[in-house]
């Protein structure tokens, strides 16, 4: 065994370690998942009808909602519920019942806009509202400004329950340094062995923000309102062995929650973007900003100050007790 120690270069040894980590990594992914679309378990479906009531509610609170949109999501919605009802699974569930609660405010913004839904749509929901008793239909949020940022200043408990993302934004120029005051908060936030991965690519141009906001899925309606992308990224060439790969992300996760705070704490209203792309998006970003290969893209965050009416995703979360396992 020690001869062969010796005759196997250590690069491969690193290779073979990692390959069994990332082959874990995807196992488990592709078997739990719901990449195949299979909807075999409640939490799949769950999870595919709130993608697509968040994607109504996100539209109910643009700052200028286009009427009809996302018809083909709202009978795709239908379409996941009544496979959901079929299933008799639990329909006092969050996802479920928002999903109807949706479904209601959408007809009804429409109704009050005399603007006329296809029929389908109409006729579904109506059917839908026979199959369910127990629902009622919440509002997204509007807030005043000021009462929007009322608690930047308050305890942790008050601050932290008043921030939500923000897709409302005025063309009122953010400062530089405040911004930066912004980023140096964020910086606070704990990082792997304290080798401090975090890199920001902030950008303020019209034109870079458009070409960002291109390669981006999920800013529509928005996007180009925002006064700065925060493009975060994570130096991964301090990580010293396999076990580190996945400690980017949480490394820019931790940092992006930190800005948001900080953000929220100046009176700067915000919203996080995924970064969930293909190959190719990831490359053309990287030539776009000049990101090295040594950083991996975690995330973008927009942000911008607000106007005087906004309104907000009422996103309801779980209960603590559905989400925590005491052993």
């Amino acid at each position: 065994m020690s001869f062969i120690k010796k005759i196997v270069p250590k690069k491969v040894k690193i290779i073979a370690k990692l390959s069994k980590l990332y082959a874990y990594d995807f196992n488990r992914f592709i078997k739990n998942s719901n990449v195949y679309q299979t909807f075999d378990t409640e939490n799949k479906l769950k999870g595919k009808l709130t993608i697509y009531y968040h994607v109504l509610e996100k539209g109910l609170t643009m700052p200028d909602t286009r009427l009809g949109f996302g018809e083909p999501v709202v009978l795709e919605l239908i379409d996941m519920m009544n496979m959901y009802l079929d299933k008799k699974y639990n329909l006092s569930s969050l996802e479920f019942v928002h999903s109807m609660n949706v479904l209601e405010e959408y007809v009804e913004f429409h109704g009050k806009k005399s603007f006329a839904l296809k029929q389908a749509i109409t006729d579904q929901v109506a059917k839908l509202r026979l199959r369910i008793t127990a629902y009622e239909t919440p509002k997204q949020f509007e807030f005043d400004r000021d009462v929007y940022f009322a608690h930047r200043e308050s305890s942790f408990d008050k601050f932290c329950l008043s921030r939500y993302s923000s897709r409302n934004y005025s063309d009122v120029l953010i400062p530089e340094e405040v911004l930066m005051k912004c980023v140096r908060l964020a910086l606070k936030s704990p990082t792997s062995c304290n080798r401090q991965v975090n890199r920001i690519y902030m950008v303020r141009s019209a034109e870079m923000k458009q070409e960002v906001l291109k390669l981006q899925y999920g800013n529509r309606g928005f996007g180009h309102l925002a006064d700065t992308l925060f493009v975060i990224t994570a130096d991964i060439s301090v990580f010293q062995g396999p076990n580190d790969r996945n400690e980017s992300f949480v490394n820019s996760g931790m940092f992006a929650m930190s800005l948001l705070y900080a953000l929220h704490r100046y009176d700067i209203g915000a919203c996080p973007l995924n970064w969930s792309v293909e190959v190719h998006r990831d490359l053309k970003l990287r030539q776009l900003l000049g990101i090295p290969n040594n950083e991996r893209v975690g995330l973008v965050v927009s942000c911008g100050y607000l106007p005087e009416k906004i309104k907000i995703a009422s996103s309801p979360r779980l209960d603590a007790e559905e989400v925590v396992k005491i052993l």
